[in-house]
């Protein structure tokens, strides 16, 4: 809803400092423009896992020849200038052209033992 409005009676509200204009539903402002190009550069950390092995010292007297503990993490973070509604990594595939849902962040804990 982030679009022009001149109108202080507008039941959204005025909005001068828009960032789409308004909108126009005739043969108006259909020249080519760059407005809205956006910078597509992104970082992203997709997987990132941490862990510790026991040393054998403490888990021999217990029976237990190895074991371990990890978590996993997947789609952490995202570093980008473009909107929030497009994802970088799909911008330009298909019709909506990269509008799509978010990539889902997943965590996963566990342990592993070996007798």
């Amino acid at each position: 809803m982030d679009y022009f409005r001149a109108d202080e009676d507008h039941p959204l509200g005025q909005n001068l400092d828009a960032y789409y204009p308004a909108p126009v539903f005739n043969v108006r402002n259909q020249r080519i423009q760059t407005r809205y190009l956006q910078n597509a550069a992104y970082m992203r950390l997709k997987n990132l896992q941490i862990g510790y092995t026991f040393p054998e010292k403490w888990t021999k007297p217990i029976g237990v020849q190895k074991f371990r503990i990890f978590g996993t993490g997947e789609n952490l973070l995202t570093f980008t200038k473009m909107s929030e509604l497009i994802d970088p990594e799909i911008a330009g595939y298909g019709s909506k052209g990269g509008v799509a849902y978010p990539m889902a962040k997943t965590f996963a804990f566990g342990i592993n033992v070996n007798f």
